[in-house]
């Protein structure tokens, strides 16, 4: 994978539109998730047709990003193990009731 170019602060466009920088060590953990999970950004890159729709499209990766993170903070803090393992525990004793409502219905 060739290396990103990076903008000098005078090569930045400067309009009021222009959004703020993304944050370095954020953007490089995120490059660096997607490079491990083997996507070719080149193949999701399409040039927008509008300066309307480059903005609808900016807000969508904003909203991918945070959605992305949010995954990943899921997926590294073990929260989806944590609820197996309470899901596994009300598994077991709903098993223990239901043998128990066998178990009554044999003695009468």
């Amino acid at each position: 994978m060739a290396p990103i170019p990076v903008r000098s602060e005078e090569q930045a466009p400067k309009n009021s539109k222009s959004a703020p920088a993304l944050p370095l060590p954020s953007t490089l953990s995120d490059l660096s998730a997607l490079k491990a999970a083997h996507i070719d950004l080149s193949k999701l890159a399409s040039l927008p047709a509008s300066e309307s729709e480059a903005d609808v499209l900016l807000q969508a990766s904003y909203e991918f990003v945070k959605n992305a993170r949010a995954a990943i903070a899921i997926e590294r803090s073990n929260a989806v193990e944590k609820e197996r393992e309470k899901m596994e525990g009300v598994r077991a004793k709903l098993e223990e009731v239901v043998e128990g409502l066998k178990g009554s219905d044999e003695v009468l």
